[in-house]
């Protein structure tokens, strides 16, 4: 079958067809997934990690169903009982104030939405970001991602020589490094509206934050009044064995807590939802008008994250992710490969560093493709693993012999 989208996608010229549910443990969701041709894979991808549960938990599609048969879609001026179910879930799951949610579909979206509230809620003009960030695709998100190449056609940022058509005032400097925050902060005193962070930076190759580094953010941000923003949107939902990787790398003390926390991808098991969370203080500067989105919030989606969460507290899932990344590196150990060069993450984000020149990794995608096991290449240099939070040793051999015979 051709392709009839828009060529925006590296493609991998392989047709998935349906999720394995052959030798499925009863009440979980399936971790293969089957080509158009009728070939198995390990799913490691995940749908670039939306899948926490696996695919098709039949809890979860029961949730959905039901809903299905009472509401799907409902305006933003109306509310309805699977949204406010929601929201209260994420509340108490983030521990930001009285919080309050801006629920959208994805992480772009609420990227967005965080970006406004900052603006709003501050007077401010500027936002502080880092080398090495993927916060989207919309043009907001894009100014604030590092990658050039997205940026290209469409944005500049503060330092570049062009001037772009949609220039936003945003100011990057490297991860990690305190001092380069703080001079920046004072650069440009009074017009930081936030720093935004990634306290594991995905894209990039799955590097996290020391928490040295977090905390020196947090005392910044507070002394020069700016607000602090953690995108987690692809850390968060439970992924690193908590519910928010800043709590996995930070601990939950109240006073060193973000102000704004955004998710996407896992929260709803697989269908589309995102959420902007904020201290409700905060919350309060988006008034009528100030933003919206047609299906965001929609109870569908609700149903499904709240299904989702129920889920991953039912079946002790953020103690199984959180065991991921310790069993890897325990199989590596005993049947250790000299070209690989680092295994970091937390929990079920992992990222395998290969050593070499150039474009060390670029090949492996493909390569473990061709043997039955998918993942995402970061960077051309780490092979990312994102496999639902029930994956086991077992799965973890496979990905681990699979990229040794694709090194080979």
């Amino acid at each position: 079958m051709p392709d009839l989208r828009w060529p925006t996608y590296a493609n991998r010229n392989l047709q998935l067809d349906s999720a394995v549910f052959d030798g499925v443990p009863a009440g979980e969701g399936s971790l293969f997934v089957r080509d158009t041709d009728g070939r198995t894979y390990l799913d490691a991808v995940n749908g670039i990690g939306c899948l926490p549960l696996g695919h098709g938990h039949p809890r979860w599609i029961a949730a959905m169903e039901a809903q299905m048969r009472r509401l799907v879609a409902a305006a933003g001026t109306f509310f309805t009982e699977p949204q406010q179910r929601f929201a209260a879930e994420v509340a108490a799951r983030c521990g930001l104030p009285e919080a309050r949610s801006f629920i959208g579909n994805t992480g772009t979206e609420v990227t967005e939405a965080a970006v406004k509230l900052a603006l709003r809620a501050t007077g401010r003009d500027l936002i502080l970001v880092f080398d090495r960030a993927f916060h989207g695709r919309t043009l907001g998100a894009i100014a604030m991602t590092a990658n050039a190449a997205y940026r290209a056609p469409y944005v500049s940022t503060i330092g570049e020589n062009v001037q772009r058509f949609a220039h936003m005032n945003v100011v990057r400097v490297p991860y990690g490094d305190l001092d380069a925050v703080r001079r920046a902060m004072s650069a440009h005193e009074r017009r930081v509206a936030m720093v935004a962070v990634e306290p594991i930076q995905g894209e990039a190759g799955v590097y996290p934050a020391p928490r040295e580094f977090l905390l020196g953010l947090r005392e910044l941000c507070t002394q020069h009044g700016a607000l602090l923003g953690a995108d987690e949107i692809q850390s968060g939902s439970g992924r690193t064995g908590r519910f928010l990787a800043w709590s996995t790398l930070v601990g939950d003390d109240p006073v060193l807590q973000p102000d704004i926390v955004w998710l996407a991808k896992a929260l709803g098991g697989g269908f589309p939802i995102a959420a902007c969370v904020a201290r409700g203080d905060l919350a309060k500067h988006m008034v009528k008008g100030s933003h919206g989105s047609t299906f965001g919030g929609n109870p569908l989606a609700c149903a499904a994250a709240v299904a989702t969460l129920q889920i991953m507290d039912d079946d002790r899932l953020l103690q199984r992710a959180a065991a991921q990344l310790p069993a890897l590196r325990e199989i590596a150990a005993n049947d250790p490969e000299p070209r690989v060069k680092e295994i970091r993450g937390h929990g079920a984000m992992v990222g395998i560093e290969i050593a070499g020149e150039s474009r060390p990794a670029a090949p492996l995608a493909d390569a473990m493709q061709q043997r039955g096991v998918l993942v995402t290449v970061c960077a051309d240099h780490t092979v990312r693993v994102l496999l639902p939070y029930r994956a086991g040793a077992d799965e973890l051999r496979q990905v681990w012999t699979t990229l040794r015979a694709a090194l080979a």
